[in-house]
């Protein structure tokens, strides 16, 4: 069960695939799930048997496949979950829908503020969810496509929505460096490039140039910590004193 706290809340994610008609997309899927620490995986009557290509293509991502469940229908594949959020490739088709389709990007926002089991939806390759399984969902997710050709494929469609959960968790868990840390590792660097000015053509604009590039970086704080401590390595090397 792939776990998720985001925001101070506890969140787990079950994929739900309703009748995939294609082995080697079964297989992808799981790997797509694989790559982005999600395990939770069920099969609403798959129309092909889950065999060799799909481990073939799941690649090391089989165990997902392993410990899949196979149910009869849409109603098992949520026991337990708190939302259910369905997936749609068409926007048209959903108008008389309750919901109305948002992007992974805005879902992954709104799913931070909640708290619960999430069972994510993904139709089949042909026709996608129908009518009637798209009004059993809370939220209803559409991805951004040409419109001469909307529909993705099933894992690729998976991936999107799979990378915008995992980035807006992600966002959460990156501590960007503070004012005060950048300009202590500005002033180290300072000093180790003074150490060096009587050989250096432009010591001014190598400074400023490190000014910049911090400015723009969006350093974390663990990165700013470490590339602090390897200046003040060198700077000890130097013996230099004052920054």
């Amino acid at each position: 069960m792939a776990k998720r706290k985001t925001g101070g809340h506890h969140q787990t994610v079950r994929i739900v695939l309703v009748e995939p008609e294609y082995e080697i997309n079964i297989g992808h899927v799981a790997r797509a799930m694989a790559n982005f620490g999600f395990d939770e995986l069920c099969i609403v009557n798959p129309k092909v048997e889950i065999g060799f290509n799909a481990r073939m293509f799941a690649k090391h991502a089989s165990h997902i496949l392993k410990k899949a469940r196979i149910v009869g229908s849409i109603n098992d594949a949520v026991r337990g979950c708190n939302f259910v959020v369905g997936t749609t490739g068409i926007v048209g088709r959903s108008r008389n829908v309750i919901r109305n389709p948002v992007t992974p990007s805005k879902f992954a926002r709104e799913m931070k503020k909640l708290e619960g089991k999430f069972a994510l939806l993904f139709g089949r390759e042909g026709t996608g969810l129908s009518k009637e399984e798209i009004k059993k969902c809370d939220f209803l997710i559409t991805i951004p496509a040409d419109k001469k050709y909307p529909i993705l494929n099933l894992s690729h469609a998976l991936a999107v929505v799979l990378y915008e959960i995992s980035s807006s968790k992600n966002k959460d868990m990156i501590i960007r460096a503070s004012g005060e840390e950048k300009e202590m590792l500005i002033r180290c660097f300072n000093s180790i490039v003074d150490h060096f000015a009587s050989r250096l053509r432009s010591p001014d604009k190598i400074k400023q140039s490190f000014r910049r590039v911090i400015g723009r970086s969006m350093i974390s704080d663990v990165e700013a910590a470490a590339i602090l401590c390897a200046f003040q390595r060198v700077r000890k090397k130097l013996k230099i004193k004052k920054i």
